[in-house]
């Protein structure tokens, strides 16, 4: 015996069937796979956490990296992937390939930018192997004779459009942190042994090097292009004379042999020499400008030389600051002097003195600074004592505004003073003695130079010149003749510190 078929309502109950014995049977439902796997255990709901967790893990896990670029170079030499790019001693990029061109002439550099060298990939980039080079130039790339070579950049115009094909130098430039320098041509007779990196010096000292010697367009003259350095413009002017200083002279007369040379790197890679004489037009000039290049000078230009002043304002006279430092050498006490320089300022609240940091007297509960000495270059000199700390305006990045009670000393008023916003052109500048008057002595210090450390503000001076005679001198702005920092001397190096409007 069979039951009715189901229908509407009763369709998903199957059939029941009563078999002749009695024995009644199960009704068996058709239901859907429900409520599904992640409701029947929660273990898949951790399943899931680990797996957008490994997901997040290897998403961050890769490297970053910035914009990709090809150099092609004429050589290799030994390059390979996983070599560097550096700027300034930085790494800003990788080599992911080296391979050779089609046509086997050249070799193309794939390089992989860190995150934000996207500045490095503008037009007019250049870039360079650096290896080791042995020459009458002098050495270079000696760091690579043993490690890994690597790829300098000198970065273009930042506002140049991005490339992402370059041609790579067979050498270094020369004026790759000659930024702004004064580009010059001097046309002559003939090479005279002047390469690209020879110097261009006035009365011996370096204030430009040679770019690139060429013939002229007419080919009966070489064309030499050089660079004087920012900060030596002012030595040149429309009346300038250039003439060759590489080898050395030898005159023979009756009186004896007399030998004329200059440095012996100018003896070996060549040189030019600059003069400016007082008779002839005075005017400043600008890039592009050509001046005739001749072998030997005349005695008048040396004789009639003008008095060019590297700077067009007046300079601060500075004085000088000595005491006595307590120190401990294996732990016996010893007393060393000091001397650093000062500058007098005059205010509102008087006269003070803005020097770097003093030492403290001994065994003063009051914290009073140490006795000292203000000296004039002329020999004058007054003594300062009983100075307490709380009553000077000390900064964080360690100069210091003592008040002193001084009459007929050079001050600096005010108006001389201006907090700078970044590092800048500048010049760090002291007072020496002579037999007329007290002369300034100056440091250049080029923009290039400087960068910001972790002193407060501070910027570090890069470079091997010494400046610890300038401890404590103040620093002036090229731009326009304004103080705007003491010079440091500290654990790390030498230091700007620059003015604030608590310190100025």
């Amino acid at each position: 015996m069979k039951t009715p078929e189901p229908s509407g309502s009763d369709a998903a109950v199957s059939e029941t069937t009563i078999p002749e014995s009695g024995f009644p049977l199960a009704e068996v439902k058709d239901v859907s796979a429900s409520p599904g796997l992640l409701r029947l255990s929660k273990m898949w709901w951790v399943t899931l956490l680990c797996l957008i967790l490994a997901m997040g893990l290897v998403w961050t896990s890769l490297p970053d990296h910035g914009p990709e670029i090809t150099i092609r170079f004429p050589e290799g030499h030994g390059l390979k992937p996983d070599d560097t790019v550096r700027y300034r001693g930085i790494e800003v990029g990788t080599v992911t390939e080296v391979t050779l061109d089609e046509a086997l002439s050249a070799v193309e550099v794939s390089v992989m930018l860190n995150p934000g060298g996207g500045v490095l990939n503008r037009e007019g980039t250049r870039f360079w192997i650096v290896r080791p080079q042995l020459s009458l130039m002098g050495i270079s790339g000696l760091e690579t004779a043993v490690g890994s070579k690597y790829i300098g950049v000198s970065p273009g115009d930042p506002t140049a459009p991005p490339g992402k094909h370059f041609q790579g130098l067979t050498a270094s430039p020369p004026d790759e942190l000659a930024e702004n320098g004064l580009e010059l041509i001097l046309r002559g007779d003939g090479r005279h042994g002047l390469s690209a990196g020879s110097p261009v010096t006035w009365r011996g000292v370096d204030v430009g090097q040679v770019l690139t010697v060429n013939l002229s367009a007419d080919a009966r003259h070489v064309d030499v292009t050089v660079r004087i350095d920012r900060r030596y413009h002012r030595l040149v002017r429309r009346s300038s004379k250039f003439w060759i200083t590489s080898g050395f002279d030898v005159d023979v007369g009756f009186s004896g042999v007399k030998l004329n040379a200059q440095s012996l790197s100018t003896m070996i890679r060549g040189g030019i020499s600059l003069i400016t004489p007082t008779e002839g037009d005075d005017a400043p000039i600008g890039s592009g400008h050509m001046f005739p290049l001749v072998q030997k000078p005349v005695t008048e230009w040396l004789e009639a030389a003008d008095n060019v002043p590297l700077v067009g304002f007046s300079l601060p006279e500075t004085v000088l600051v000595q005491g006595t430092r307590s120190t401990t050498v294996f732990g016996i006490p010893r007393s060393r002097v000091y001397t650093q320089v000062g500058l007098l300022t005059v205010g509102a609240t008087g006269t003070n003195l803005l020097t770097a940091e003093l030492p403290l007297a001994a065994d003063e509960e009051d914290r009073t600074l140490a006795e000292f000495r203000i000296q004039l270059m002329t020999g004058e000199s007054v003594a300062v004592r009983d100075v307490a700390l709380d009553d000077c305006l000390s900064s964080d990045n360690g100069t210091l505004r003592i008040p002193v009670e001084v009459s007929g000393f050079p001050t600096a008023a005010s108006a001389q003073f201006r907090v700078p916003t970044a590092p800048e052109e500048c010049i760090a500048v002291r007072t020496a003695a002579s037999e007329s008057k007290p002369m300034p002595i100056i440091q250049s210090i080029d923009r290039e130079q400087l960068s910001l450390t972790g002193l407060t503000g501070g910027w570090i001076i890069s470079g091997d010149t010494d400046y610890s005679a300038s401890h404590g001198a103040p620093v002036v702005a090229t731009s326009d003749g304004k103080i705007i920092g003491i010079l440091l001397n500290d654990k790390s190096g030498p230091v700007v510190a620059p003015l604030s409007d608590d310190n100025r």
